[in-house]
């Protein structure tokens, strides 16, 4: 018994391929840039907070010089000189002030400050922006960890095809359909013919 199929396709997309095993060498460094970040920031979230909002003893700040760091193409300046609290009972030398650029600011110019906490630095009562820089590197830390957690702990997810058909469906494959199956022949084969009809005369 012969059995003929013709089969066409409709034009749709294979299954995906399932999903390649992380690899070790990338997922080893994640991990590292991950603890560099928390390791960067977790330490300096409450100081961050605080030179948010110039949380600390309040004070004044006089300049004695003008501190500038050279880099290519750009040159940062902070004023040093020294922190007095209001009530006196604190003296700080060699510190800088936040946001204290070359211009605005000279010599034995005394400005309201705070002191935070910071080791060689008080902050102007507006706060500062350091939070920011200490934010992203938390949420690039957290970011990555979630990366590796997905990779390595998350079961993959079974191929689908273009119609999320699961490849244990007792169906056809997608993008495909047999048409025209049919069977050559389902009975038996016909006998045939005799060349000498019945009650004719042998040939000799």
């Amino acid at each position: 018994m012969l059995l003929r199929a013709r089969v066409v396709t409709t034009g749709g997309r294979a299954p995906r391929p399932p999903r390649r095993p992380p690899s070790r060498f990338t997922s080893a460094m994640l991990l590292v840039a991950a603890c560099l970040a928390l390791w960067a920031s977790v330490p300096n979230i409450g100081q961050a907070v605080r030179a948010a909002t110039a949380d600390g003893v309040p004070g004044t700040f006089t300049a004695l010089g003008l501190e500038c760091v050279s880099h290519p193409g750009h040159e940062s300046c902070l004023w040093s000189g020294r922190f007095d609290s209001a009530d006196g009972t604190i003296r700080r030398t060699g510190v800088t002030l936040y946001g204290s650029g070359r211009e605005g600011f000279e010599v034995d110019r005394s400005v309201a400050a705070s002191d935070i906490g910071h080791g060689g630095r008080v902050y102007p009562p507006g706060g500062s922006r350091e939070w920011i820089g200490t934010a992203l590197l938390l949420v690039t830390g957290y970011g990555l960890l979630f990366v590796l957690a997905r990779r390595h702990l998350m079961p993959p997810s079974r191929p689908r095809g273009p119609r999320g058909d699961r490849p244990s469906d007792p169906i056809t494959p997608p993008g495909t359909e047999a048409i025209g199956a049919t069977a050559g022949c389902s009975g038996p084969r016909p006998e045939p013919r005799s060349a000498v009809r019945a009650g004719a005369p042998a040939a000799r």
